[in-house]
């Protein structure tokens, strides 16, 4: 809503519609959608960890992208739909969420060597 909102309001001083577009893009939509990938992280690694796999892999698993991906500036990060992948480790290591993610394994670990 609030992207129609500005493009309408833009749209009133300026006929580049590029602009316009480029502008509440870099605004008001990838900052959001970063966001959504932060949150889908965070789920996705509890998931994991209920599902009896090791969340401690999860930030190794990112350090190990970014440096295959290589450093990118501040601006392309910026651009980027999806949050730097040291970003993304170092939110996963937190221990805020590392330790829900454990407790989450160890339940798992637990169902796992009692149906054995």
């Amino acid at each position: 809503m609030w992207t129609a909102i500005l493009r309408a309001l833009m749209t009133i001083d300026t006929d580049d519609s590029k602009m316009v577009n480029d502008l509440t893009e870099y605004v008001l939509t990838l900052p959001f959608s970063r966001k959504m990938e932060i949150e889908a992280d965070h789920i996705g690694i509890l998931l994991l960890a209920a599902a009896g796999f090791d969340p401690r892999i999860a930030p190794g698993f990112y350090e190990k992208l970014g440096k295959i991906s290589g450093n990118t500036s501040v601006l392309e990060q910026y651009k980027n739909t999806h949050p730097s992948s040291e970003k993304r480790s170092r939110l996963l290591a937190e221990p805020k969420v590392m330790e829900k993610a454990m407790a989450l394994y160890r339940e798992a670990r637990a169902r796992t060597e009692e149906t054995e």
